[in-house]
């Protein structure tokens, strides 16, 4: 039997990320743009699919003990992987290609991870996001003590910007004074999750916007955006409802309606402004978490 998984990323990092009362957490924010994995296939469909990162590996390795452990059993067909997503950029990249191959390797034994098996897989490897929940979530991404469903997203567009280089997320999260930094920005991340609950309850994507807004300026001490204030004043001129970041990385973007209509003329004006920012993509909030089918 041949399992097809895919998984969302999460855009460019998360909504809001920090800490309350010593709990670090972020909140997701999945989009269009995904992970595959297909399994127990003797060839893949096409060269786009390759072999398995050295982060992916390993999880596979983990879930083969998982299972051997239950099952007793040492099958374990091959798993191949393709991903939408630029690994380095705060995009969720590698997280989301170790929970669809940690998954496509259970199936393949024959065994359905849970999501509180694949939580404790993902952060085995490294520090995760939950994009393979559905909607939105709370998460602790660094020993999975939070994964608090928020709700579902009300449907947004985001304008992608890079401003370049990579971030290493394992090394990111290992700096020497990073709990302190993130102590400080404390009752930004209050007020910013408020908001967030309340445009989710609502459905009001000025609140959403507002929140990451709030989160990504209070990252400045962690991870400085030297592009960052210009890049939101563009968007406050264009109607954008709010900037969102990578908190990890080096991606930046504008949250805007699904439907409205100058998303381009707002693009065009970042690359005549801010030259040194690479356009990525414009994508979309989805709210379907890591989904597998048999063929």
């Amino acid at each position: 039997m041949t399992y097809y998984v895919r998984a969302p990323r999460n855009m460019w990092g998360e909504f809001l990320q920090g800490s309350i009362d010593g709990q670090s957490f972020l909140v997701t924010c999945p989009i269009n743009r995904y992970s595959y994995a297909l399994s127990n296939v003797v060839h893949p469909f096409s060269q786009t699919y390759c072999a398995l990162q050295p982060k992916s590996a390993q999880a596979r390795k983990l879930v083969k003990q998982l299972v051997n452990s239950k099952k007793n059993t040492s099958i374990c067909p091959p798993v191949y992987v393709r991903s939408d997503i630029i690994q380095g950029k705060g995009m969720a990249s590698s997280s989301a290609d170790i929970s669809v191959t940690a998954m496509a390797t259970a199936l393949a034994m024959d065994y359905e991870l849970s999501f509180k098996e694949l939580e404790q897989i993902c952060l085995s490897v490294e520090p995760t996001d939950a994009s393979f929940y559905q909607g939105v979530t709370q998460f602790d991404y660094i020993k999975g003590t939070i994964s608090q469903p928020l709700g579902m997203c009300p449907p947004l567009k985001i304008l992608v910007f890079d401003e370049g280089g990579s971030i290493d997320t394992v090394s990111f999260n290992k700096q020497v004074d990073l709990q302190n930094k993130i102590l400080e920005k404390e009752s930004i991340i209050r007020e910013s999750l408020e908001l967030f609950k309340h445009g989710l309850i609502t459905h009001d994507i000025k609140l959403i916007g507002q929140a990451a807004t709030l989160s990504a300026f209070g990252n400045q001490r962690i991870l400085y955006k030297p592009n960052l204030y210009d890049f939101h004043d563009i968007g406050n001129y264009y109607n954008s409802v709010g900037t969102i970041i990578a908190h990890s990385g080096t991606i930046m973007g504008l949250l805007f309606p699904v439907d409205y209509g100058r998303i381009d003329d707002c693009k065009n004006e970042i690359i005549r402004k801010l030259p040194q920012l690479s356009y990525v993509d414009t994508v979309e909030t989805t709210n379907e978490g890591l989904t597998y089918i048999k063929r």
